[in-house]
């Protein structure tokens, strides 16, 4: 049990927010519960927290207000009006907004916890729902930092590891889509390739074994430090011009003869292309991933000579 005993109001109690109020509670913490569907509060309820039937009464006595709710509406709803959180928070409380928001409506709610006299911290997370009750979840934090010490015991009662991104609470919402947007891309990737082996008749159950194979091999690490750093001089499997090239015509060629669409084939095909017209076909074929950082370069630079 933690040594340090708070008052935690938990708003959304959806399937991961029921889990992180349970985590809470079992950490010793006095847990106030609002969800608009109030039958979601009775199991809690029963385990000894109090139900509260708005926002505003749910924040009045906590220390600290922990919301899990769907977007920036829903946050903003909760937050703002006569019943909304603010309006019963105390100066000084904490709001440690778990949702997955916008940077902007991030940094919108920092704004107006600012002008209210009470703080705002943003702690994204990625797992699921058992993780949420076991406290094992990944949480991805930010704010100020003897903010975000003053959370350490509710944090530190639902996630199993915390990483702090930076003093800027917008910056955990950038975290937390840019790890989304992985999540999903890698879901269609598997899925396209699930559709090709199909439509040639291969055996799926052989091939979701060797991507769960593929998500582990020791390559994909290395891959990743030449993007981040720009470092495709170094030829780590294939030059772009040679089998990454190849490879990809002899994909989109077969997917067409097998009537199996694979849009991220064609994406692929077209960044090849983009970067052997910059020349860069002698190096490591990871180097396709550069014309993305050519393109954010370029439209933030056409941004500037609008504004300037």
């Amino acid at each position: 049990m933690n040594s340090v005993h708070l008052s935690v109001a938990c708003i959304g109690l959806g399937r991961i927010g029921a889990g992180i109020a349970q985590s809470i509670q079992r950490a010793g913490h006095d847990v106030t519960l609002y969800n608009r569907t109030p039958e979601k509060m009775r199991t809690l309820v029963a385990s000894g927290a109090i139900a509260a039937y708005s926002p505003r009464e749910a924040a009045t006595q906590a220390d600290i207000v922990l919301t899990c709710l769907m977007d920036d509406d829903s946050v903003r709803e909760n937050l703002l009006g006569p019943d909304g959180i603010l309006a019963g928070m105390r100066p000084g409380a904490i709001h440690i907004g778990t949702s997955t928001v916008t940077p902007k409506a991030t940094t919108e709610f920092e704004r107006l916890h600012a002008d209210h006299g009470s703080h705002y911290v943003a702690a994204t997370f990625a797992g699921h729902p058992e993780q949420a009750v076991a406290g094992k979840l990944i949480s991805f934090a930010a704010g100020r930092p003897d903010i975000l010490e003053r959370c350490r015991p509710v944090l530190d009662a639902y996630t199993g590891k915390l990483i702090v991104v930076g003093d800027t609470p917008a910056l955990a919402a950038s975290f937390k889509l840019t790890v989304n947007f992985v999540g999903a891309c890698l879901l269609e990737t598997f899925g396209e390739a699930l559709v090709f082996g199909e439509a040639q008749g291969l055996d799926v159950e052989m091939l979701c074994a060797i991507f769960k194979d593929l998500l582990q091999h020791p390559a994909m690490p290395k891959y990743l430090d030449k993007m981040r750093i720009g470092n495709f001089e170094e030829v780590l499997g294939s030059t772009l011009d040679g089998v990454g090239s190849k490879d990809v015509r002899l994909i989109l060629e077969t997917a067409a003869q097998y009537k199996a669409p694979i849009p991220f084939g064609s994406v692929v095909r077209d960044k090849i292309i983009a970067a052997q017209a910059h020349g860069w076909g002698e190096c490591d074929w990871s180097v396709l991933t550069e014309i993305s950082r050519v393109n954010a370069h370029r439209e933030r630079a056409k941004e500037k000579a609008i504004t300037a």
